[in-house]
């Protein structure tokens, strides 16, 4: 140990290896980039696949945030950060992990893994699919897509990615492909579609155990169903919009929730309208103009969104974590349980957006 540092740290190192390898299981992974900056045998341990074993054997699984960032608006490159707390605080903070140069628009969450899927910038299509393992943090490269395309929209299902849209001269035998995770091969969706396929911009969700699409040019929500594709009807008569017209939505406990009209709303199917989520209380006034982010976090909502500070042209990105209680009554409530500011920009050169917030289950 060097001069100045913890000795509570240097009493800790003392400890056996399987002991303090199963003492580190026990911990919160939100604290490992932390932990592995306290010294190198912390970092090799938490890097250890041993460490996943005993975590495994433990019982020990817990939900992981992942928020992607990219620099500026023009900007090739995305910036991928797990949501970890703050040293010597239990404040939330975005931590940076490493990636490679990615530029991917879809993205995608099966099991452990994390699917970073075709191109994102401009014109610049790709077929290109590189995957993160969760639990080391480390990426590599997966079978390409048959087609090349920027900005698809992904959802999963059952362990398979389907992916669609993105790129120009689309038909129905090519807007919508499939990757089987368990044989790593991409098929091309045999079901026929000719009633869904055009332009080449879609929205998709895993909903209701099947695969939900949503067709800018038709504005039209199809559901694959008894392999065919059918109309789901999702438009809410008394607001009279489509709960689509967001990209902020995800799904929890096959629940639908959107932010929409300034609000988290969540669909009724029986009444096929978008009510309020109930409670809140305590939760920020969220930005009308700005991005607006939900995710799926172990059965609880998180919500991310961004703030500019003009005066000190820097951009902040806000976390909440909310509980969902449904109600005997039909009703769905939210409970606030923290909101805080989880990243500030570098000045005006460093401004970041909110490109992506998922989450996966990690051992």
């Amino acid at each position: 140990m060097n001069d100045g540092e913890d000795p509570s740290v240097e009493t800790i190192l003392m400890l056996p290896d399987d002991l303090l390898l199963n003492c580190l299981a026990r911990v919160s992974r939100s604290y490992y980039p932390t932990l592995s900056l306290v010294c190198n045998k912390f970092h090799s341990i938490l890097a250890s696949t041993e460490l996943g074993q005993t975590r495994v054997l433990l019982g020990c699984t817990q939900s992981c945030l992942y928020v992607c960032l990219r620099l500026r608006t023009d900007s090739k490159l995305l910036r991928w950060f797990i949501l970890g707390q703050r040293q010597n605080s239990s404040r939330k903070v975005l931590v940076p992990i490493l990636s490679p140069n990615i530029t991917s628009a879809g993205v995608a969450v099966v099991g452990p893994n994390i699917y970073a899927i075709g191109g994102g910038i401009r014109n610049n299509t790709s077929s290109s699919v590189m995957v993160m393992d969760s639990r080391s943090h480390t990426w590599r490269e997966a079978p390409s897509m048959r087609v090349a395309r920027k900005f698809p929209s992904v959802c999963t299902l059952d362990g398979k990615i389907y992916v669609m849209g993105g790129c120009d001269n689309l038909d129905s035998t090519n807007w919508m492909e499939v990757f089987d995770t368990n044989t790593q091969t991409w098929e091309f969706l045999q079901i026929p579609s000719e009633e869904i396929c055009g332009g080449s911009n879609y929205e998709s969700v895993r909903y209701e155990g099947t695969v939900y699409v949503w067709s800018e040019a038709k504005n039209v929500t199809y559901k694959l169903h008894e392999d065919r594709w059918s109309v789901a009807d999702m438009y809410d008569n008394k607001n009279r919009t489509w709960g689509w017209l967001s990209s902020s939505y995800c799904v929890i406990e096959n629940v639908f929730y959107c932010f929409l009209i300034n609000k988290i709303r969540w669909y009724e199917p029986k009444e096929r309208a978008w009510a309020t989520l109930k409670g809140l209380e305590g939760l920020p006034t969220l930005p009308c103009n700005g991005h607006v982010l939900l995710a799926d976090y172990g059965g609880k909502m998180l919500i991310l969104w961004e703030e500019y500070v003009v005066v000190k042209e820097k951009k902040m990105i806000w976390c909440a974590e909310i509980t969902i209680e449904k109600r005997q009554n039909g009703e769905i409530w939210g409970t606030l349980e923290w909101f805080d500011n989880v990243f500030m920009s570098n000045g005006p050169n460093g401004l970041m957006g909110l490109a992506h917030a998922l989450s996966t289950t990690v051992w």
